[in-house]
């Protein structure tokens, strides 16, 4: 119920006419109390604060329908300022008129009298103008950050649906490695990639997971490429601190360790190594990776090399901005990862 009520508030509030209805009825009760001429609200100070708002009305929505469309956001500026105070003044010039001439005509039985001379009134219409424009730019740019959280949230999707496959893929080539070797683990493997699968559908759609279940899924995904190699090429995992209580993005850690075995174990080198450690603190977590330097094993390697890195870095901009520190160093014999990101 509260969630249908939250929809619809948000509904009327965004309404335009609506908008535009509480600016205008908020302007008339201010105006009156101005305008009025003893400390009781009569009759014709009501008429008088609604015939005072025809000028107003006008010269604002001249500015904002005409002038600010055509002239002011195409970067006219000069010719813009000029048409503001010729409509400045025709707007003075109007009000004039209308009080000192043609008001009579319609109330016969009132007396009025225009109470301010050009450059007051002037003052009043500049002021409305600032006003009415304003608040046209920040609706613009509230507009402006509503389709850029829209963007950022369809780009992490589709970063998102890039990296699974990738993913997928490394997995499924170890099982496979594993079932022409007729292991009988390829039962708990498969369920185990299971989970891991499971972990990718239903967690990596949010934008934080508790960093405890990210790490399950390190673990899980590196007991299973172990399994690809000989005891003495392992890739290592050290985790200094406590990972209970911490949030990260998901799928954040996930590509350097896939990029690291690649090129570390599965790339060929005769002195292949893949160190990883991992040191959680508070409030900052430092993952650094080494691994040795070889050649990637087919060409599919090759077609997909850097694909889950570059949306990383993607993701850690969207993610992490102005809060992670990304360097990564390629020498003749190795890569070095070093990625520091500010949690909770």
């Amino acid at each position: 119920m509260w969630q249908k009520l939250k929809i619809y508030f948000n509904r009327l509030i965004r309404n335009r006419f609506l908008q535009h209805l509480f600016f205008w009825c908020l302007s008339f009760l201010v105006l009156m109390n101005v305008l009025k001429v003893s400390a009781e609200v009569k009759t014709i100070d009501l008429i008088y604060a609604a015939i005072f708002h025809i000028p107003i009305v006008a010269v604002v929505y001249i500015n904002l329908r005409l002038l600010f469309p055509f002239f002011l956001e195409k970067g006219k500026y000069l010719l813009y300022s000029l048409l503001i105070l010729s409509l400045i003044a025709l707007g003075s010039g109007f009000y004039l008129v209308l009080f000192n001439k043609w008001v009579d005509y319609f109330f016969e039985g009132y007396y009025f009298i225009a109470f301010y001379g050009f450059w007051d009134i002037s003052l009043y219409f500049a002021v409305y103008l600032v006003a009415t424009s304003l608040l046209r730019l920040a609706r613009g740019w509230f507009r402006l950050q509503e389709i850029e959280t829209e963007r950022n949230k369809a780009e992490l999707k589709a970063l998102r649906s890039q990296i699974n496959p990738h993913f997928l893929f490394n997995s499924l080539n170890s099982i496979y490695s594993l079932s022409r070797k007729n292991s009988k683990e390829v039962p708990e493997k498969i369920v185990q990639l299971s989970d891991l699968l499971r972990h990718i559908i239903y967690d990596s759609d949010r934008d934080f997971i508790p960093l405890e279940k990210e790490m399950e899924m390190i673990r899980n995904y590196i007991t299973l490429q172990n399994l690809r190699t000989d005891e003495q090429h392992k890739i290592n995992l050290q985790v200094d601190g406590e990972e209970k209580e911490k949030m990260i993005a998901p799928m954040i850690i996930l590509p350097f360790v896939e990029n690291s075995f690649k090129h570390g174990l599965k790339g060929g080198s005769d002195n292949a190594f893949v160190n990883i450690l991992l040191t959680i603190s508070d409030h900052k977590l430092d993952l650094e990776i080494a691994n040795s330097k070889g050649k990637s094993a087919n060409d599919t390697d090759l077609r997909y090399q850097g694909i889950g890195i570059e949306n990383v870095r993607k993701r850690l901009e969207m993610l992490y901005p102005g809060k992670h520190k990304l360097k990564i160093t390629e020498t003749e014999q190795t890569f070095t990862v070093d990625l520091q990101i500010e949690i909770n």
